[in-house]
């Protein structure tokens, strides 16, 4: 087989179909790109120049058009000089959107046009109009139509395309599905592998974290909105006030990859650290990283953060699943395609830093709790993201226009089921033998027994999680919902994950492998268990939030910290004096990071302070200067502002309600397990 692959980028999307091709005897492999940089073997690389970019006074809305035909004029020289060397391809694959294959089809007229369809732009109802703040012009909307020009010249041409997840090919317009399959690229599983305990030293940027216990991580391109940058730097404002050693690493360029460049020559990074200026000696920019570098930094991941837009989902997300990270993950629908929040990562708003910060304390705080999610982080890029896995499929894609496991819904036939569910999987591939047999479950051609699944399950660590299961199916199984509760829940759970449509219904059902019926079940047991909750801890509130209510009780405060005792007699002097003010002395003197805010610092929880100091604040009064403390290195001046009391409000409720649920269930796991041993 005859191949030429194309994209502006070396080798991109393609790295690991070029390289397979271009091993096996029989294949004659081109890469059409722009890159000098890079070599594959067996691969032939043919460079091709665009002979300019388009003009300035071309009219904004088609600006990206008159580019991308300037780019397939450019490929389609690259063509007619690849024929008087002989070679005519079979196939030609290419990357649409830039413009390589718009005039393929006119190039090589025997040949199969084959487009990978990454991302389709719409004015509603994704990316662009996803921030509330940033809302669209008349003009936005005109652009982004008409940025669509070179991609439906490739999907009205191609012979067929190809998408890497099901999100991304529901944006391309309806009329075209048939001509698209959903399949990943895949990822090295081999190479992105979990290593307990590692610790991070990148030699080359003098990066050494070996001491460090706690590190946060976040990769992009670039730091820009589309991928939550700001949000990420006023999320790790809020944990350096919390979780004084805890260092984070931010992995990618200072610059911006998808969105709109800030005007007057600004970027991200220095107006948000501007915003919110941080402790920079535990915020770590490593810039870009080698392969390997970016490796070590995952591997020693204690939390990563991945935010998105409702936009093309990273790479980096599925390799960090892979690598075992608990992910903190924003609750957008790309991510809601892989995660499931509490199964295999945590999800968050968007926009709410606060609630991404509490997450990755409650991951920092609880890591024993949190291993399973790491676990199946994991299996879920084994079971349908591995590399291994994949490339064959992709290989017999382009040669059949089929995939070898499974057919992705647009190539299905009209009889079969365009997903299957787990119901139906069970069906086809799990048999039981019957309750008098030894052997009571057949998956494939392996016959398990009774004792070697329940092995099994310990082994994968998916033990506890069954008997949690079981024993809420326990608790719950006296407890009836009506029909209108039913109802009134179902409708609740369609507008908390934004279902106003039936085709948002549709792809929610498609991305969970689940049926309505599954998914209406669920809805119910979810109505039974918060009823459970109400009828065995509603009382109990009151009194429960008595005991808690000083944990959760929220503090604002002045602070100075110096390591000089003499000093620290001084500064107190003259506050008590009057001689200076408290803002003052901190910004010249304190030695911690209340030092760029004036020593102000909160609100934050009173228990994450230290116990010496949440005391001290606690039984102090409002602007009421309490004398120097000793905590460790730290001599401390500090002054109450503000001590916030929390109520027994619905929030606060179930936040109860789901701890005591929480903390009773632990206790019956532990017990049950100790019944089977």
């Amino acid at each position: 087989m005859r191949i030429l692959f194309l994209h502006p980028n070396f080798p991109a999307q393609f790295r690991h179909l070029a390289a397979a091709l271009g091993q096996e005897k029989g294949h004659q492999v081109v890469f059409g790109t722009k890159r000098k940089e890079g070599e594959i073997p067996g691969v032939h690389k043919a460079l091709y120049e665009v002979s300019r970019n388009a003009h300035p006074e071309t009219h904004h809305y088609v600006k990206t058009l008159e580019n991308a035909v300037l780019q397939g004029q450019a490929v389609y020289r690259l063509a007619e000089n690849l024929k008087s060397e002989g070679f005519i391809p079979d196939i030609v694959y290419g990357h649409s959107g830039w413009g390589p294959t718009l005039l393929m089809k006119d190039a090589f007229p025997q040949a199969k046009l084959l487009c990978y369809f990454e991302w389709f732009y719409n004015a509603r109802g994704s990316d662009a109009d996803f921030d509330p703040t940033d809302p669209l012009s008349a003009d936005d909307i005109a652009r982004i139509r008409l940025k669509n020009a070179p991609i439906l010249t490739d999907l009205y041409s191609c012979d067929r395309g190809l998408s890497p997840t099901l999100w991304q090919k529901q944006q391309f317009p309806q009329e075209y599905h048939d001509k698209i399959t959903v399949l990943h690229d895949g990822i090295n599983t081999e190479f992105f592998r979990p290593e307990p305990g590692k610790k991070l030293v990148i030699p080359r940027i003098e990066l050494d974290l070996s001491k460090v216990d706690e590190i946060v991580t976040y990769v992009a391109r670039g730091m820009e909105p589309y991928r939550g940058f700001p949000q990420l730097i006023e999320t790790i404002a809020i944990l350096q006030e919390r979780r004084p050693n805890c260092h984070f690493v931010i992995v990618g360029e200072n610059r911006v990859a998808y969105g709109k460049n800030l005007p007057d020559g600004k970027n991200y990074k220095d107006v948000m650290l501007e915003k919110f200026p941080l402790d920079l000696s535990r915020v770590h920019f490593t810039g870009y990283l080698a392969y390997t570098e970016y490796l070590e930094v995952l591997k020693a991941s204690s939390v990563h953060i991945y935010l998105t837009r409702p936009f093309v989902l990273s790479w980096s997300m599925l390799e960090a699943l892979s690598t075992g990270c608990l992910i903190v993950g924003s609750n957008t629908a790309p991510v809601r395609e892989l995660i499931q929040d509490g199964v295999n990562g945590l999800l968050v708003d968007f926009f709410s830093v606060n609630e991404i910060a509490d997450r990755v304390e409650e991951v920092l705080n609880h890591p024993d709790r949190m291993a399973q999610l790491r676990v199946k982080a994991r299996e879920t890029i084994l079971k349908n993201y591995d590399l291994a896995k994949l490339l064959p499929q992709h290989l017999k894609w382009i040669e059949t226009g089929e995939i070898k496991s499974k057919k992705s819904p647009a190539t299905k036939s009209k009889k079969t089921k365009p997903f299957p569910t787990k119901a139906d999987l069970l069906n086809r591939e799990v048999k039981g033998k019957g309750s008098t047999g030894t052997e009571i479950l057949q998956i494939k051609d392996r016959n398990f027994n009774g004792k070697e699944i329940v092995s099994l399950l310990e082994r994968y660590q998916m033990l506890p999680q069954l008997i949690q299961q079981v024993i809420v199916d326990e608790a719950i199984a006296g407890i009836h919902n009506t029909l209108e509760e039913e109802k009134n829940a179902y409708q609740q759970f369609k507008q908390q994950n934004n279902l106003t449509s039936p085709a948002a219904l549709e792809l929610l059902l498609k991305t969970r492998n689940i049926s309505l019926e599954q998914l209406q079940n669920t809805v119910r047991r979810s109505l039974k268990i918060e009823k459970f909750k109400q009828i065995t801890w509603g009382k109990q509130l009151p009194s429960y939030f008595q005991q808690r209510q000083k944990q959760l009780s929220q503090v604002t405060y002045l602070m100075i910290r110096v390591q000089d005792s003499n000093l620290v007699q001084e500064i107190y002097s003259r506050l008590e004096k009057g001689e200076s003010s408290f803002s003052e002395l901190a910004q010249q003197h304190s030695q911690g990071r209340e030092a760029l805010t004036g020593g102000k610092i909160g609100p934050v929880l009173l228990s994450s302070l230290h116990p010496i100091l949440a005391k001290n604040l606690a039984e102090s009064r409002s602007g009421q200067l309490l004398q120097p403390i000793q905590i460790e290195q730290w001599h401390i001046i500090a002054q109450l502002e503000e001590l916030i009391i929390p109520e027994l409000d619905p929030k606060i409720s179930q936040q109860l309600l789901n701890e005591l649920f929480n903390n009773w269930l632990q206790e019956q796991v532990k017990e049950k397990a100790r019944v089977m041993q």
